[in-house]
């Protein structure tokens, strides 16, 4: 009875450890924006497995980079889950990844240098390039400096979401997180390596294979990664830093955010792109942030029915364009690889293979 009850209460503990390390994150950085004096709001954004056990309602212990930490409420998303004010977070289209956003608004004591920081428990099982994932923590800072010569400063924010997504093929994936400074401050990127509660032992960055390469231009942040060699998850940390000019003409750095992104790589074969369409138009510009022209033959028919497909070959949406409208916009879908299955009144077809960015 005594082995029974102990065995029982071990399954217990295990269990809740288990749900304690379930929140799958993928993925996050910290943003924040100056409001007046020394008072600025600091959003927490992570991207986590969707499913049971990753509610993660609130952050209970966020560092804020004076030593100070507080308790900051998920404020995206309905509230149906969640309680006390606070949000569900809102789950990415498909439904398996979860963004979820905690803001909050601090005053600081005054000049000084601040990283502002995150961990959390713990990362996605089987990320190809970080041994045993799912035992290793996420963690990422933004340094915020606020100087009594320089003005005050608001971090880079993104236009695009730090999960992306490309298939194994002989090309090579691209990714930019497209940021932008409202304070008009230059930007310089690296990538470094990921982190948990400290280094992640055996942790690499992804690999090209035989003649292949991943790197970054420090100067547009586009990730170049020639060419994926296995299906999987990838984690790669982002290093965006500012520089701003003081009052003698030299560049400074002001602050900078890490951004950990995750770039999941498949096998791509639910659709097959028509290699010999080029002669029937084009669809521009690819990759495109969300606004598509259609210059294709196929429309002379007068409307044409276009599908968008995932690269599992699974319908995500169905439009119809004509001639004297030829656009389409992919706004609202998460960035990675699409295909266009056009479809003429003649049942014509041609298919595109499009990149969101």
């Amino acid at each position: 009875m005594f082995r029974t009850r102990l065995y029982l209460f071990i399954l217990f503990v295990v269990g809740l450890y288990s749900a304690s390390n379930a929140q799958g994150y993928r993925a996050g950085d910290i943003t924040y924006k100056w409001l007046y004096g020394y008072t600025y709001q600091i959003k927490y954004t992570t991207y986590t497995t969707n499913g049971p056990g990753t509610y993660q309602c609130s952050i209970d212990s966020a560092c804020l980079g004076d030593g100070a930490h507080a308790v900051v409420l998920r404020s995206n998303g309905a509230s149906v889950l969640c309680s006390g004010g606070a949000h569900d977070g809102i789950p990415l289209p498909g439904g398996a990844i979860k963004l979820n956003e905690y803001a909050t608004t601090y005053t600081f004591g005054g000049p000084g240098n601040y990283n502002i920081c995150f961990e959390g428990a713990n990362r996605n099982a089987g990320v190809i390039n970080i041994p045993n994932s799912v035992n290793n923590t996420m963690s990422f800072e933004s340094s915020l400096i606020i100087s009594p010569i320089i003005a005050a400063n608001s971090s880079p924010t993104f236009a695009n979401l730090p999960i992306a997504y490309g298939c194994l093929s002989s090309s090579c994936f691209t990714y930019n997180p497209m940021a932008s400074d409202i304070d008009g401050d230059s930007l310089a990127y690296e990538i470094t390596n990921c982190t948990g509660s400290g280094p992640i032992v055996g942790y690499t960055f992804p690999s090209g294979g035989a003649g292949g390469s991943f790197s970054i231009n420090p100067a547009t942040g586009t990730i170049t990664w020639c060419n994926p060699q296995l299906s999987g998850d990838y984690n790669v940390k982002m290093k965006i830093a500012e520089w701003r000019k003081d009052l003698g003409g030299v560049p400074t750095l002001i602050g900078y955010v890490f951004r950990d992104n995750q770039f999941i790589i498949s096998t791509c074969t639910g659709v097959n792109e028509n290699k010999d369409d080029e002669q029937n138009g084009s669809v521009f510009p690819n990759p495109t942030n969300g606004i598509l022209n259609i210059d294709l033959e196929i429309l002379n028919e007068g409307k044409a029915m276009i599908q968008i497909l995932n690269s599992l070959g699974e319908v995500l949406n169905t439009e119809h364009v004509s001639i004297q409208n030829p656009t389409l916009n992919i706004e609202q879908l998460p960035n990675g690889i699409y295909f266009l299955k056009i479809t003429g009144n003649n049942n014509t077809n041609i298919t595109k293979k499009i990149i969101k960015q």
